[in-house]
């Protein structure tokens, strides 16, 4: 067996602590992979596997491959996206300062649940962690999406506990999960995550002890938080305690933005089975799971990726309440009312970036200065929201108005501190605003204007010895110098010291060239270090105020969504329901949404429905009081257009309508329009128009118009 050196060592040591992750081991300017990490990352990134030990034995060389640190993150998000857990092992202190081996250790374990990097996400929906406990009376389930910090559980009890719990899996749909022992050694349970949902599955082992989860709660959630959990089923308090264990496990930060957390009962929202859900295709199509074709691809008009979430999260957490459900129609119908408030509205929130997420990384240290530029300009678009809003005095728009924050103080403090346009690297420095600080204002005038001050050095010296080929020049034996050429040595003064002898002249040295140029040199470093200081104190303070940041994120999304839906209503024709708790379902000349946007040649042809307790109950009328059915066509023929002379567009008389003077077959009294929809020979039921009688249709609108316009 070779001999291990103190690096491989240290390898060997942290490895052994995350025997189920991919270690990126940190050497240099890579992060390097050996032996079984190795193997396999070189099958899965398509890398060349390679050795140090080409002169040893083949059973005493170690296989290693790697990658530049500075672009992991594509390398991170295809490991990731296949289901493995990486684990970053970085330099814990200065290698230019350190005596013998760099320590490194951890930093930060990114797995399918808890990845926050945009490579590894899809920006408009949410990227969940759950924690599961399930045993013989009680479940629990707690849901987490570390990018925004949104937080939600629930917990079930009694027979149909299961039943639930899988509901509301299928609803978040989690990309990784951490399970109690109880909920482990359920087989089907394992199962529907793994093959249904293609979740990630942890074993929780001790992480379900309910004094600790209890107090992880208080600790990140706070008192009146953990007082909203349920005290007579502590599954919820289970699921919750043991995600935030495993949070803090892995991410070896501070968590502190994580702090909104919904408690919901078993019937606040509409329970869907994972297969209604897909039957009924409201996010992605069954056969070729995309959104095209679903019905969020037909509702989804939203302008921000924080919408665009919601909006999902809407249909897929469908409300029950009719209150809340009238005050999101209200919302709706205000919108379509107000066409230029609306659009106005939906320019601004155009131009604002993922709000939520942003805040996310930066609380969490992996913003760089785009990410804070992006921001900032997010907040200053959230004033000409709010004076779009003031056009609607009641309702929930107007809540919103009256609840959105403008975050003037956090956007001011950020365009303050940076340029403009700062880099993405906050390492390299160059991104402090001019004017804010006195000390990086120096260094950038030393950086940028080192030539302009040795040539004032020149000129001053030049004046005050009377030398006229004295010149400043550089070199890296001597650093900067005076050279004089031989006939005017005799006017050097004493305060030049000599450093080197040429054929033609002399090269000089003084106090204030070899001050100058410490300052040029260290003044790069220098500047680096006080900028990213300011940069890390500037984070710190946005970071302090992520409640308020992600409360006005949350109510952008929900105006965005509303917008969405209302420019979608006024563009398909959509009406206002009329919703109540009846439990009877009753449309008129109904469309199916989505049929309707994907055919391109046909018409589809609206139709009724009736459903529930009335419609039984007039079906079961019909059957045994035939003349109903003369009275029903009655009522259609009441809802015809009409004309100014009493006649329908079949031409025959309303009898609704006392003006029925003059004969149909007139000429003056023929429609001035035709409903195509309601052709008398068409079939009961709903059915598509096909090309060719669509045409004919046309024809026949045609001809009546032109006759009409003729009369």
């Amino acid at each position: 067996m070779a001999e291990i050196t103190p690096m491989m060592k240290q390898y060997l040591e942290i490895k052994e602590q995350n025997k189920d992750s991919i270690l990126f081991f940190r050497l240099g300017d890579f992060y390097e992979m050996f032996n079984e990490d190795a193997q396999l990352a070189s099958r899965e990134l398509d890398l060349t596997l390679t050795t140090r030990d080409r002169g040893k034995a083949a059973e005493d060389q170690t296989p290693m491959c790697g990658i530049p640190y500075h672009s992991s993150d594509a390398y991170i998000a295809r490991l990731i996206a296949k289901g493995y857990k990486v684990a970053i092992c970085e330099q814990t202190e200065d290698p230019a300062l350190a005596k013998g081996l760099v320590k490194r250790d951890i930093i930060r374990v990114i797995t399918p649940g808890t990845v926050i990097d945009s490579a590894c996400l899809d920006d408009r929906r949410g990227n969940f962690l759950c924690g599961i406990f399930l045993d013989g009376q009680n479940a629990g389930a707690a849901f987490c999406d570390m990018t925004t910090g949104h937080t939600h559980v629930t917990a079930f009890s009694g027979d149909d506990r299961a039943e639930h719990l899988y509901n509301e899996l299928s609803r978040f749909s989690p990309a990784e999960a951490v399970l109690s022992a109880g909920a482990y050694d359920n087989g089907e349970l394992v199962e529907y995550l793994r093959d249904k949902l293609s979740c990630a599955v942890e074993r929780g082992e001790n992480r379900f002890e309910l004094k600790a989860c209890e107090k992880a709660i208080r600790a990140q959630f706070g008192e009146e938080r953990f007082a909203s959990l349920p005290r007579n089923n502590p599954a919820a308090s289970l699921a919750l305690g043991a995600l935030l264990s495993y949070l803090h496990e892995t991410q070896k930060t501070d968590l502190s933005y994580i702090k909104d957390l919904e408690y919901y009962e078993q019937g606040r929202f509409m329970e869907l089975d994972l297969s209604a859900r897909r039957n009924l295709e409201l996010t992605e199509t069954i056969r070729a799971k995309e959104k095209r074709g679903s019905l969020l691809w037909v509702l989804d008009k939203t302008k921000t990726a924080m919408g665009a979430r919601n909006l999902r999260a809407w249909l897929t957490r469908p409300l029950r309440d009719v209150a809340a459900i009238e005050r999101r129609l209200g919302a709706v119908e205000a919108l379509t009312k107000n066409t230029v408030a609306r659009e106005e509205l939906i320019l601004s929130l155009s131009g604002i970036s993922d709000m939520e997420r942003l805040i996310g990384r930066i609380a969490y240290g992996t913003a760089g200065g785009r990410d804070f530029a992006s921001l900032r300009n997010s907040i200053e678009r959230i004033t000409e929201v709010k004076a779009q809003l003031t056009a609607f005095t009641t309702g929930r728009l107007h809540e919103l108005d009256n609840e959105l924050d403008t975050l003037a103080d956090v956007a001011q403090s950020i365009r303050d501190t940076l340029i403009d346009e700062p880099p993405f690297s906050v390492r390299e420095g160059g991104f402090i605003r001019k004017g804010y600080n006195a000390e990086v204002d120096r260094l950038h005038k030393i950086l940028s204007g080192g030539k302009g001050l040795l040539a004032g050095i020149e000129t001053r010296e030049k004046e005050k010895t009377g030398i006229r080929t004295l010149k400043i020049g550089y070199n890296k034996v001597f650093g900067y110098y005076i050279e004089v050429s031989n006939s005017f040595k005799d006017l050097v003064p004493d305060t030049y010291i000599r450093k080197q002898t040429l054929v033609n002249g002399e090269r000089y040295i003084t106090e204030e060239l070899k001050n100058l140029e410490q300052e040029i040199l260290t003044a790069g470093d220098r500047d680096k270090a006080l900028e990213f200081e300011i940069f890390t104190a500037l984070r710190e303070s946005v970071t302090a105020e992520s409640v308020r940041i992600q409360r006005a994120a949350g109510l952008i999304a929900e105006l965005d969504t509303l917008c969405s839906l209302a420019s979608v209503a006024v563009n398909n024709n959509y009406c206002r329901p009329s919703v109540d708790d009846s439990g009877v379902i009753e449309i008129h000349d109904g469309r199916h949404p989505v049929v309707e946007r994907v055919l391109k040649d046909t018409l589809f042809v609206p139709n009724d429905t009736y459903m529930g307790e009335r419609a039984r109950q007039e079906r079961a009328h019909r059957r045994g009081r035939p003349h109903l059915h003369a009275h029903r066509r009655e009522r259609r023929l009441s809802r015809r257009p009409v004309d100014l002379h009493g006649r329908d567009d079949r031409g025959e008389r309303d009898p609704a309508s006392g003006n029925a003077t003059l004969a149909a077959h007139s000429r003056r009294d023929r429609p001035r329009h035709v409903d195509v929809r309601r052709h008398e020979h068409r079939p009961r039921g709903a059915r598509i128009l096909r090309r060719p009688e669509t045409l004919r249709c046309q024809d026949a609108v045609r001809h009546a118009l032109s006759r009409a316009h003729g009369a």
